[in-house]
């Protein structure tokens, strides 16, 4: 099965990269330096999640692609996603499911920190053993310094930047914060939308195809997550942390990706689109089921106010 063209406008390469950039800066200013310090006080729980995201998730979303025949931009589009760090809407949803937020936070700021190297890396190492997936990253000339050099401008440089301005202006910090936090996402939504809105042919064409694939593949990723935490033997609180920051990926860097570094190739953007939007339905899913779980210990404040 082909994916037609969708509408790609390089034009807006600058503008999608300034979005992202922004949401990545308003979710630094939300970070503590603490958060980095909890990653050694509780070492089990921090391994389990970065070791399901960055090395299980990857590693059988590659083979999940060699199981089944798709598209070689739905393969290397679900690849793409499989490489990213979480999202920051997981500290969100941990906390509606009665998770531990602050193990969240802390996975989410680890794993930002860790994308910058190990994101380019897992993506182009898995893609290699995908031979049609790994044609369309030859025609289109991927250069993987180029992706490396746009994670340093679309992520460790926004990062580096909120985490001091947090540390140094902390009053300024959170009111910038709440304003990034609605207009960043706000601006992504309404790219998203215009480009859902040019390419509603091929969007409604694929409907269910795509839908199908997106969630068998995001309930593997929830799965591999829980799993890797069970496997751990983590507290409950942890475990609901763990599975839902590896099952909620940063679907908006991977469209940000598609879009400057793969020429909006059709499959891949196709794919993360309905992942960006897909796994924030299942991530309140899951919360709803683990809400019904009950917790080992207490929710306890910790040290910066938050779970």
């Amino acid at each position: 099965m082909e994916i037609g063209p969708v509408f790609y406008d390089s034009s807006a390469q600058w503008m999608l990269n300034l979005v992202l950039a922004s949401m990545i800066f308003g979710l630094a200013l939300d970070i503590h330096w603490q958060d980095f310090k909890r990653v050694i006080t509780m070492p089990k729980a921090v391994i389990a999640g970065l070791g399901a995201q960055f090395l299980l998730l990857p590693a059988l979303t590659c083979a999940f692609t060699l199981l089944v025949d798709l598209p070689p931009g739905i393969e290397l589009g679900m690849m793409l996603v499989a490489s990213c760090p979480g999202g920051a809407i997981s500290n969100f949803v941990t906390h509606l499911s009665g998770g531990n937020t602050a193990l969240s936070i802390s996975l989410t700021a680890a794993a930002s920190a860790t994308a910058v190297i190990m994101m380019p890396i897992n993506f182009m190492f898995w893609s290699q053993f995908n031979e049609p997936a790994m044609a369309i990253m030859q025609a289109i000339d991927v250069d993987s310094e180029q992706l490396f050099k746009t994670l340093i401008l679309v992520l460790a440089i926004p990062l580096a930047a909120g985490l001091l301005i947090r540390a140094k202006f902390e009053a300024a910090a959170k009111i910038m914060h709440k304003l990034l936090k609605n207009t960043s996402l706000l601006a992504l939504i309404a790219f998203i939308l215009i480009a859902v809105t040019k390419n509603h042919e091929a969007f409604l064409q694929h409907l269910w195809f795509l839908l199908l694939i997106v969630f068998v593949h995001n309930g593997m990723a929830f799965l591999i997550g829980y799993l890797s935490a069970r496997s751990a033997n983590l507290e409950v609180r942890d475990q609901k942390a763990v599975t839902i920051e590896v099952g909620m990926q940063n679907a908006s860097l991977a469209i940000a990706i598609v879009f400057t570094q793969f020429d909006g190739q059709a499959g891949m953007a196709l794919i993360c689109a309905f992942w960006g939007t897909w796994h924030i339905v299942a991530g309140l899913a899951v919360a709803l089921i683990f809400k019904q779980q009950k917790s080992e210990q207490p929710v306890s404040i910790s040290g910066n106010g938050r779970e």
